[in-house]
């Protein structure tokens, strides 16, 4: 079958109006009354200043201290709405060895009276068998918090350097571990405030943890010339409650 010219350009014309690209469409409108942004912070601090793990720090115990690792769960955290608790995590770990560390989340607007977190983690996750959790996990065996001889997690890992002479100079010549864990050891905490979070709103919430009383709550003085080591151990399980009503002690909550 022979074409004429007519033909071969009216065929041609079609073909590049076929291969025009669609008109775009247009980008879909969120729904009102969707989620509002909570901005998390958590953030180490020595008393009012941010923390630096190479700064030597004088304690309320006496001792010259420098805190080279700081890693530890909050599980989970919650905002409370007219009694309903609107989670945000089950469990995350967080190392603030470095500074800080932020996470975003979305939450229903409405109203909140207060927060509430779990330091450590509760029974529930704590016994729950390692094999089950994807490696990668906050709670998985990448994490580094899971005591194998324990089957139970580390909830917070305390560790760095002390010195007993106030006067001295130069790196303090003895290390301190004090490692968290055992369902005694977990604690929670709610922190009362009242805020709003309307459609398209962004909530900044920053948890601070003060280094500085992790050795006084202005009752309680961690000394660790009386016990500078612990990893979960049925012996000195006094000293892992002391350490963690101090760690649960040293956290604030701030809102805008």
């Amino acid at each position: 079958m022979k074409y004429t010219p007519a033909i071969l350009i009216v065929a041609a014309l079609l073909l590049i109006t076929s291969c025009k690209k669609d008109p775009a469409e247009p980008e879909p409108v969120p729904l009102p009354g969707t989620a509002s942004v909570v901005k998390l912070t958590v953030k180490p601090m020595w008393a009012d200043a941010p923390f630096d793990k190479n700064a030597i720090y004088e304690s309320a115990g006496g001792q010259r201290v420098q805190t080279t690792l700081l890693k530890f769960y909050i599980s989970p955290l919650e905002l409370v709405s007219s009694g309903t608790s609107h989670r945000l995590f089950d469990a995350d770990l967080f190392d603030v060895t470095n500074g800080p560390l932020q996470r975003v989340f979305s939450v229903a607007p409405g109203n909140f009276q207060s927060l509430q977190l779990g330091l450590g983690l509760p029974p529930e996750i704590n016994e729950l068998p390692l094999n089950s959790i994807p490696v990668d996990a906050p709670t998985g065996s990448n994490s580094g918090m899971y005591w194998s001889w324990a089957s139970m997690y580390r909830f917070v890992i305390f560790e760095g350097h002390f010195d007993n002479d106030l006067a001295a100079t130069g790196p303090p010549p003895f290390n301190f571990a004090l490692h968290t864990g055992r369902d005694t050891c977990y604690r929670t905490r709610s922190f009362p405030f009242a805020f709003s979070a309307s459609e398209d709103d962004t909530v900044r919430i920053t948890i601070s943890v003060d280094l500085s009383r992790f050795f006084t709550d202005g009752n309680q003085v961690l000394d660790l010339s009386q016990g500078a080591v612990w990893h979960g151990e049925p012996d000195g399980l006094a000293l892992g409650m002391k350490v963690a009503d101090l760690e649960i002690g040293a956290l604030s909550v701030e809102v805008e």
